[in-house]
Parts: structure tokens; C-alpha cells; sequence
């Protein structure tokens, strides 16, 4: 029987609204890959004896706990203090990962102070998983038939000592892994797709099809035991031929990581002029190491004065048609491609709201060019919701756009 898996997340700020608890989700998705689910999240103040009754509590239901957060050297960081009190245990210092705390500190000339000595604590009997982006290392301790894990709070760390140590641990653990296959699909809906593929989503076959829609793109996962190979083969194969439009690769990656891979391997290069989108196009593909291979630079044109000054956009034009205009948006495109020089040129124009609508142009409504060798072409949309969705969707159709023009299909 596979372990079950419980996390226990510790922090005001989780409770207060001020910080969004992402441990859930990214422990969740590791979890899916090794065939395992998570069986519970409770998010609890930085109290000593709270923690210790919810540690306690989840070792009488799971094989595994994660305890998250409160790992440092402040005073509210008394994980190890809660747990070594659920598990009978002492708190030692680990002598090598204070020594290289002191290291750390005396390479970037920062004040050391005994105080920070308090990272290097541990449960004693426990092992000690390195932290590489951060100073508390985590810490994993067998107690009677059970594993616990303590990660730090701040999401890169926890995200390095999961990936680093207790994936791993856990893929030793599991008796049967199953097969999996991710599409990542964009410019479709979570109902389009569920339309497309058949009835029931291949019932009987032993496939289980998993869904997971965010703005302007889906993650389709299909997972099946190996007995059910075969099964699993031709679902992926049907997958593909009737949503091969929209899939842009086969495994878990951003549009952006794609679209600058291909791009540099193709040698060609993009610039962008935004307008509602302020600039997301550009942070996303800048976002990507390598990407200053590919992006020659972009122009923010807010404004109709600086479309028609930075981007050669005629006045009149946008006096007759409106800067909201597929024609508007294709001279953006061809201007900013003509100034950079660049093989792709993106113009995007439209209304992120909530102000600014009328009856013939709503909020929501943008329009999307892209001006390359192989044509130039806009598209229109009409897209829901509040501002910040709104610029969201209009930058992934963008880069959909770009993706297309540049004969960019699935990186599997």
C-alpha cells in the first residue's frame, strides 16, 4: 500500500490573508507525479502547542507529514520546538551547517550574530536535507513506523528541499508508479476540450483524465496503473489528434520557457508594443534565462501619443478607427518589428476595464497582431473578467499568436 500523505502548514500570514499558501498546491502536483495524493492541509498560527497537537494529531492518520514554515531564527519560528515536543525529542545544533552558515555570512560581509545560530537546529536523530537557496536546512526523522519532514516556509526553499530530498525519498517508497502523460494547451477552454474528447472522458479503460484550467490555457494530465498501458497509449494518441491545435507541449512547462527555446533554436528574434497589457509580454519572456537571444526589446504604448512617436502609428488612423482596432493593433506590430528589427514584431491593444467601455468596444474586448516574413495578422477577443485577468489572457494569447506564426507546435 502506498504512504499517505499529510502537510501541516505554519504561519500568521497564512491565516492573516497576507501571504498565499502555495505549499499545498506544489506538494500536491509532486505528489500526482509518484501516483500519490495529499490527504490533508492544515494551516495553523506560529503556536507551540497548537502545532504539537496538529503534528501529533496527523501521526495518528498519516504515514507522512510535512511540516512547513518556522524554520528560522526569529521568535515565532518554533516548529522543531512543537515537534520535539509531539515526538519526545531534543533540539541540537548541527555543527556543519552552522559552520557554513558563518561562511555564507562572511562571504556577503553581513554581521554575524549567535542569534542566527538558531538555523543550524535540529531534531536530534534527524537528517539533515540541505537547503540551497536559503540558510535552515530541512529535516527528515523517523518516529516508530512514520516519517516527518520539516521544510522552510519561504516558497524557493521549500520548493529546493522538496525537489532536492523528498521527491526522491518518496519515489523509493511507492510500489507501483503510474503512467502519465501532460498536455499543456493553450487558446481553449476547459469545456471546449472536455467536448472534443470522448464522452465519459474513456470510460472503462482504466485512464484517468485530470484537469486544470487557469486563464487561457488548460493542463490536461491522463494516468493510468501500467497494467493499462495500451489504454493509456491510445488515449494520449487521441489527445493529440483532436487537440493537437492547441497543445503546446507535452509536460509541465510555461508558454514563455517554450516559445524562447524554439525561438533561439530557430535563431529568430521578437519585440513587442503593449498597450492594456503594460509590459506583461516583455516580463514573461525576459522572466526566461536565454531570452535576451531572442527579445530585442519592447515599447509600452499607453498612450495614442506614444504609439503614433515611438511606433509610427498614424494619427489619423487612430482618429478614424480607434486606438482599440485590429488596424491599430497591426501597425503597432509592424512598427515595433521595423524598429528593432526584429523577425516578429506582437502589437496588442484593448480595454483591461474596469472604466473605459462603451457599447460598440466593451471592456475586454483586445486585439492582437503579430507582423512577421510569413504575414501579418490580427485577431480579435473578448475576454472576461477583472483588469488583471483580463491583461493575463491578452499576454498568453499574444505568445499563442507568436507561437503560431512562428510554426511553433508541441515541444514534447
Amino acid at each position: 500500500m502506498n504512504p499517505t500523505v499529510e502537510l501541516v502548514s505554519t504561519g500568521a500570514e497564512l491565516l492573516s490573508g497576507r501571504t498565499v499558501n502555495t505549499h499545498a498546491q506544489l506538494l500536491a502536483q509532486h505528489l500526482a507525479l509518484l501516483g500519490l495524493s495529499l490527504a490533508r492541509d492544515t494551516t495553523i498560527p506560529d503556536e507551540r502547542a497548537v502545532l504539537s497537537a496538529a503534528v501529533t494529531e496527523a501521526l495518528t492518520r498519516a504515514s507522512i507529514v510535512v511540516v512547513s514554515g518556522g524554520l528560522g531564527a526569529t521568535s515565532d519560528d518554533i516548529t522543531r520546538d512543537a515537534v520535539a515536543d509531539a515526538i519526545g525529542a531534543e533540539l541540537v545544533i548541527h555543527e556543519d551547517t552552522r559552520a557554513g552558515i558563518r561562511q555564507r555570512y562572511a562571504r556577503t560581509n553581513r554581521m554575524w550574530s549567535e542569534a542566527v545560530s538558531r538555523n543550524a537546529l535540529i531534531l536530534s536523530g534527524a537528517e539533515v536535507l540541505s537547503n540551497r537557496v536559503g540558510l535552515a536546512p530541512g529535516e527528515m526523522i523517523a518516529w516508530r513506523d512514520k516519517l516527518i519532514f520539516l521544510l522552510p516556509g519561504p516558497p524557493r526553499e521549500f520548493e529546493a528541499v522538496l525537489v532536492d530530498h523528498i521527491v526522491p525519498r518518496l519515489r523509493a517508497l511507492v510500489e507501483e508508479q503510474p503512467l502519465q502523460q501532460v498536455f499543456e494547451m493553450v487558446g481553449i477552454g476547459e469545456s471546449d476540450v472536455v467536448r472534443l474528447l470522448p464522452e465519459d472522458n474513456f470510460p472503462g479503460t482504466g485512464v484517468s483524465v485530470a484537469y486544470c484550467a487557469r486563464p487561457a490555457s488548460v493542463e490536461l494530465r491522463l494516468s493510468a496503473l501500467p497494467g493499462a498501458s495500451a489504454e493509456h497509449a491510445c488515449a494520449v494518441a487521441i489527445v493529440r489528434e483532436r487537440l493537437g491545435e492547441w497543445i503546446y507541449a507535452e509536460s509541465q512547462i510555461e508558454l514563455e520557457l517554450v516559445l524562447v527555446d524554439l525561438l533561439r533554436r530557430m535563431g529568430a528574434t521578437v519585440a513587442t508594443a503593449e498597450s492594456c497589457t503594460g509590459g506583461l509580454v516583455g516580463h514573461r519572456l525576459t522572466n526566461v534565462p536565454g531570452s535576451s537571444e531572442i527579445f530585442l526589446g519592447g515599447v509600452i504604448a499607453y498612450a495614442n501619443a506614444s504609439k503614433v512617436r515611438d511606433l509610427g502609428v498614424p494619427a489619423e488612423l487612430i482618429e478614424r478607427v480607434g486606438a482599440v482596432s485590429a488596424e491599430v493593433a497591426l501597425a503597432m506590430a509592424g512598427g515595433v518589428r521595423e524598429r528593432f528589427g526584429a523577425d516578429f514584431g506582437l502589437g496588442i491593444t484593448g480595454i483591461a476595464g474596469p472604466g473605459g467601455g462603451t457599447e460598440l468596444k466593451p471592456v475586454g474586448l483586445v486585439y492582437i497582431a503579430c507582423a512577421s516574413a510569413n504575414g501579418d495578422v490580427a485577431r480579435e477577443f473578448h475576454f472576461t473578467g477583472p483588469r488583471e485577468t483580463i491583461k493575463e489572457r491578452s499576454s498568453q494569447m499574444a505568445l499563442d499568436l507568436l507561437r503560431r506564426q512562428a510554426g511553433v507546435r508541441a515541444l514534447t
